[in-house]
């Protein structure tokens, strides 16, 4: 009898573990999946569309097991869109954010160019024009980049703080170069109205360094913005952070 109450207990254990399992499984199913879109030109409505559409399928799937994969494997108009993140909220719910990719730089290469988007992250490679690549979008010069390819990200984010300031980027950029001068590491800004910016070091508090250029050029004149350099570099002296303007 003992026997038998044991295999009995066993038994309703396993019916009873199946069943949590089970309740469990159907409390946390997927039932809604938000999807918002950052949308920069309206061009990716259609593919935009479809990734939606996709990941609606994860509707009825646990919760607990949805990962990385099945929301990024979603995205095949990898080129110009990209997951920018994506949270499980439970009991049911999934919340995933995609954003256009914006065409903005374009890296020489032995066989032509190599485009990134506003990120730094490579869209595609193109083989070499007679002129340098165009955005698709808007017909204007992707901003030229004469760097190592693995300075790009570093690049591409002191680009951003750039655009943060001066309120555009591509539009007034025309390249940007990173490079050692005197074993200083100095990222060139040319501009397309003929201005220069440099700044020294620019790894190292780059947002800072960029705020004082942008400063310097508010304070300029239309006629001195047509040419001349804005060096930007630490100071010992002053303490910080010192941008000065000097004509051609």
């Amino acid at each position: 009898m003992k026997y038998i109450r044991k295999v009995m207990a066993a038994g309703l254990a396993i019916v009873f573990l199946i069943a949590v399992v089970i309740g469990t499984g159907v409390i946390l199913s997927v039932r809604n999946v938000n999807v918002s879109f950052i949308d920069y030109s309206g061009a990716y409505k259609e593919e935009f569309e479809a990734v939606r559409s996709g990941l609606n399928k994860l509707k009825g799937s646990g919760l607990l097991f949805v990962g990385s994969d099945d929301i990024y494997g979603t995205v095949t108009a990898d080129e110009y869109l990209a997951v920018d993140g994506y949270e499980k909220k439970f009991p049911c719910t999934v919340n995933v954010v995609i954003r256009e990719r914006v065409e903005t730089f374009a890296l020489r290469t032995l066989s032509g160019y190599k485009i990134y988007d506003e990120r730094g992250k490579l869209i595609k490679s193109v083989p070499e024009a007679d002129e340098s690549p165009k955005n698709r979008i808007d017909g204007c010069p992707d901003v030229l980049l004469r760097c190592a390819e693995t300075q790009v990200e570093g690049v591409a984010t002191l680009c951003g703080e750039f655009e943060s300031n001066f309120g555009c980027f591509r539009r007034i950029v025309e390249s940007v170069t990173a490079e050692k001068y005197l074993e200083l590491k100095v990222a060139t800004f040319v501009l397309r109205n003929g201005l220069k910016i440099t700044v020294s070091e620019w790894e190292t508090d780059g947002a800072q360094k960029i705020k004082k250029a942008c400063e310097t050029y508010s304070s300029l004149s239309d006629a001195q913005r047509t040419g001349g350099t804005i060096t930007v570099a630490e100071s010992k002296e002053n303490g910080g952070v010192v941008s000065k303007y000097s004509p051609s």
